[in-house]
């Protein structure tokens, strides 16, 4: 009995040691963390400040360029020509305007000569569509107490039917995002009686489904310079005006997918990669940049090269209050670890169950982006159609001087010599900076008329190539672009088109056309004659080419790519280092700082200096961590 007491004894005190030496541990674990929340609170805390005041500075500087609009001159040019969206290009004077009365530069405008011209644009121009909605709405909440009262009774006429339905009208995705998002605002947000409950009902549930879309399948309109900006325009309102918070909640939840997506492929000013409804060839100058410099500038020189077009679509994010997620700023600013490469798959444009339908490859270094996409149908299709706003081949050249970047474009020829757009029988594979290419056109596609050519085309001020052996050699900044080509006939054509006056194109002729394209760093390659004895080093297997259509290209970075063109169909099969491409279930978004399972529902970033930020969305509505 003594021995089971002293060994009772001797347990309880080796369980005591032992719960003590685990909440000794735990509570170290515990300081460390706190420690490491600290840091990253502390860290966030200076940031903040630091891009709070550089924010308000860029807010000012876009308010005050476009206010300086001779607002009447524009007034008499939208009614000479009887233009039938005005309010797209009065509403962004008018708004700055009102913005800046509190600001010293807000004393060279009259208030009420500027709610005189929206009055009279109201009468003349009653309807009620996209352009309009989402800067009105802004309008209206920022400087409701202070408009006269007849403009009051018009905005309160919107909410009552039969014009109240309006606010959910069909079209393409931004145009729903305007006209849906900024409607449900005011409907939530104005304390108004609506005259049809099923409208503002309708709107949210569109709303939400299409955030359950970007977290499980993509979106169709992705990553569009043209468009991004008047979609953000309107959610915003939703987050800025809505009374609801579970409302406020669903529209951060959309702008914080839109600005992941943004941030994971801007580059340096130019939206980099595969686009859908866009062709961004500028530096700080397109829908989509306007808004990512409103968010993640540094400094108001960009303003000087923002063409109006681009400059009102910052606006909305300069008077909001919305910012996106911290964690995104150095992967937009692209002060992460580089290189890295994205895998993305996008969906059928306006459909919420067919995922996994477009594929496209991005990869992105210290000097230059590049990015293919990939479509599974051979259409010829050129009117309801979204096929000829693809950006299928697009290599963004980095400005040093963060001025004019240089963009690359390489595709057949059907929507336009510039090589945009989808054309029937283009075939890409890319592994990091190579590319090969391929169209062989058959019958069907030289009935429909489908040019029997291919364009490489780049911009005039980096000249004509130097030529070695077979390859094509261009010093583009601190890149190297090289290029060979299959063709009957390959000439030169400078401009391009006379819409395009500042890019110049190698144009390959025949049935049958291939390129094959390789980029390589200065940093890595420093001269011509370093290149040259690289190039020596590829190594292109085009043996079966004719009888086949197989390429077989081992490329400057050590990569073995091998195409065969598939004649009838849209994507050549591929095997890239020894493995075959296979497409189907690729993720939406697939890097080292942003990932997203298909079907998922979870979208997560991982900042170097930050960690981990999620968003997922849940059925009742999205969650952060």
């Amino acid at each position: 009995m003594k021995f089971q007491q002293i060994s009772y004894k001797f347990l309880a005190i080796f369980v005591i040691i032992l719960s003590l030496l685990i909440i000794s541990g735990c509570q170290k674990k515990n300081q460390i963390k706190l420690a490491e929340n600290r840091k990253i609170t502390t860290i966030l805390a200076q940031k903040t400040g630091e891009e709070k005041k550089k924010f308000q500075e860029r807010s000012l500087a876009v308010r005050q360029q476009i206010a300086a609009i001779d607002l009447e001159e524009l007034d008499s040019w939208w009614r000479e020509r009887k233009i039938g969206d005005p309010h797209k290009y009065l509403l962004p004077v008018i708004l700055a305007r009102l913005s800046l009365e509190n600001e010293p530069t807000g004393k060279f405008y009259n208030q009420e000569e500027t709610w005189k011209i929206w009055l009279q644009l109201d009468k003349d121009k009653p309807s009620f569509y996209h352009f309009r909605s989402y800067l009105d709405v802004r309008i209206f909440f920022l400087f409701r107490d202070q408009m006269p009262s007849e403009i009051l009774t018009s905005y309160q006429n919107q909410l009552q039917l039969p014009k109240v339905r309006n606010w959910t009208k069909t079209g393409t995705e931004n145009h729903m995002f305007m006209q849906r998002a900024s409607g449900l605002a005011l409907m939530n947000g104005s304390g108004w009686s609506v005259g049809d409950p099923a409208s503002e009902a309708t709107n949210e549930a569109w709303l939400r489904s299409e955030l359950n879309k970007f977290l499980t399948i993509g979106q169709g309109e992705f990553h569009s310079s043209t468009y991004y900006g008047y979609s953000i325009g309107a959610l915003l309102n939703l987050y800025d005006f809505a009374r609801d918070p579970e409302l406020k909640k669903l529209a951060k939840g959309l702008l914080d997918w839109y600005a992941t997506n943004m941030a994971l492929r801007l580059s340096w000013g130019t939206a980099g990669s595969a686009e859908s409804r866009g062709f961004d060839r500028n530096t700080w100058n397109s829908g989509l940049s306007a808004v990512a410099w409103m968010w993640w500038g540094d400094g108001t020189e960009a303003l000087e090269k923002m063409g109006q077009s681009s400059m009102r679509l910052a606006l909305a994010p300069a008077l909001s209050t919305y910012r996106p997620p911290e964690y995104l700023r150095a992967l937009a600013r692209k002060q992460v670890p580089l290189p890295f490469r994205l895998q993305a798959s996008h969906p059928i444009y306006y459909t919420y169950s067919q995922g996994n339908n477009l594929w496209e490859t991005f990869y992105i270094t210290k000097d230059y982006s590049l990015g293919t996409l990939l479509d599974p149908t051979r259409s010829y299709q050129v009117e309801g159609t979204i096929r000829a706003q693809y950006a299928t081949y697009k290599l963004v050249v980095r400005d040093p001087n963060g001025i004019n970047n240089g963009v690359v474009n390489l595709a057949g020829t059907y929507h336009g010599a510039q090589a945009t757009g989808r054309s029937p029988g283009d075939q890409y594979v890319q592994e990091k900076g190579a590319v090969i290419f391929q169209l062989i056109l058959n019958d069907r596609d030289l009935q429909a008329g489908v040019p029997a050519q291919s364009h490489l085309v780049w911009p005039q001020r980096y000249g004509e190539p130097t030529k070695y052996k077979n390859w094509y050699i261009w010093r583009m900044e601190n890149i190297w672009l090289c290029a060979r080509y299959w063709a009957d006939e390959l000439s030169f054509q400078i401009p391009v088109s006379r819409q395009y006056p500042d890019y110049q194109g190698m144009v390959a002729k025949g049935r049958k056309t291939a390129w094959i394209t390789d980029v390589a760093r200065v940093a890595d390659i420093k001269d011509l004659k370093s290149l040259k004895q690289a190039l020596d080093k590829t190594k292109v297997d085009d043996r079966k080419w004719n009888s086949k259509g197989r390429l077989s290209y081992l490329s400057l970075a050590g990569d073995r790519i091998v195409m065969t063109y598939q004649q009838d169909g849209a994507i050549g099969n591929a095997v890239i280092n020894g493995e075959k491409r296979i497409l189907k279930n690729w993720p939406v978004l697939d890097s080292p700082y942003a990932k997203q399972q298909l079907y998922s529902g979870l979208l997560e970033v991982d900042d170097p200096n930050l960690g981990k930020w999620q968003l997922r969305g849940k059925l009742t509505g999205p969650e952060w961590k």
